[in-house]
């Protein structure tokens, strides 16, 4: 993984340790990721019966900061997660109830969709 990239690792499952990497949205902008057992899905889970078609969106912001003397143009991303109205449920951690709306999620906290528990990951330094 690059310091342009954030990616998502499959933690558990058929694909358990499989990493998709996703270039970082342009500052300013928002990157949105799908989630699901559909054809299509940015994040696609196929062999889970438990995922809906499109089960979740992972939503992705890059916000500028002021610049300093070590980094020209330095962003901080913002990481939302919103369930799509699964029938199952989008789980963040070890939380018992499945999210209501969008929530935000930290990089490296595990979630749920389904049976499958999935990260989230950026780079340290951006």
């Amino acid at each position: 993984m690059t310091s342009q990239e954030l990616s998502i690792t499959f933690m558990s499952g058929s694909q358990d340790g499989h990493t998709l990497n996703f270039r970082q949205p342009n500052p300013g902008d928002e990157l949105v990721l799908h989630i699901g057992r559909r054809e299509g899905c940015d994040v696609c889970i196929r062999d889970d019966n438990q995922v809906s078609r499109l089960h979740a969106k992972l939503f992705c912001v890059s916000q500028p900061v002021t610049a300093s003397e070590s980094v020209e143009e330095p962003v901080v991303l913002a990481f939302w997660l919103e369930d799509m109205g699964s029938r199952n449920g989008t789980y963040v951690e070890r939380e018992r109830d499945s999210i209501r709306g969008r929530v935000s999620l930290q990089p490296g906290r595990l979630f749920r969709i389904g049976r499958t528990w999935l990260r989230l990951d950026v780079p340290l330094s951006i």
